[in-house]
């Protein structure tokens, strides 16, 4: 049986990936939606319906950029460690920005989920490429 070989698309539409996802984080970091905090807990009614946001965006965002670098000439390890390391320091500067909003505040929790996120997506990649390349 033949492997998949990744990456499966050109590196430019990986790193727009990338973009667009980090875009749509920076607007709903800054924007305040509508009908904000009528949800309060989110799946099981274990945590708040926000940390679950928090490490599924961040999540989405250590993958796309785990695929978009998937060819590059580092390591894998490397790669891994780039990719958290870029994740977590975008989460906190968005958490920054949000301590200059007057509708947002600057959370170590929100930051501390985002590194969660990050982390369990970085290693979920590693896992899978083992199986794809």
């Amino acid at each position: 049986m033949d492997r998949v070989r990744l990456p499966l698309v050109p590196r430019a539409l990986r790193l727009g990936g990338v973009l667009a996802v980090a875009a749509t984080i920076l607007y709903f970091s800054v924007v305040t939606p509508p009908g904000s905090g009528m949800i309060r807990t989110g799946p099981f009614g274990v945590l708040p319906y926000s940390t679950w946001l928090h490490g599924l965006a961040y999540a989405g965002l250590a993958v796309t950029l785990a695929y978009a670098f998937q060819d590059s000439a580092w390591r894998d390890q490397t790669v891994l460690v780039v990719v958290f390391l870029v994740a977590v320091g975008y989460g906190g500067s968005i958490e920054l920005l949000q301590s200059t909003l007057d509708a947002r505040t600057a959370d170590v929790g929100d930051l501390l989920v985002n590194a969660i996120g990050a982390a369990a997506a970085a290693v979920c990649w590693r896992v899978l490429t083992r199986w794809v390349r």
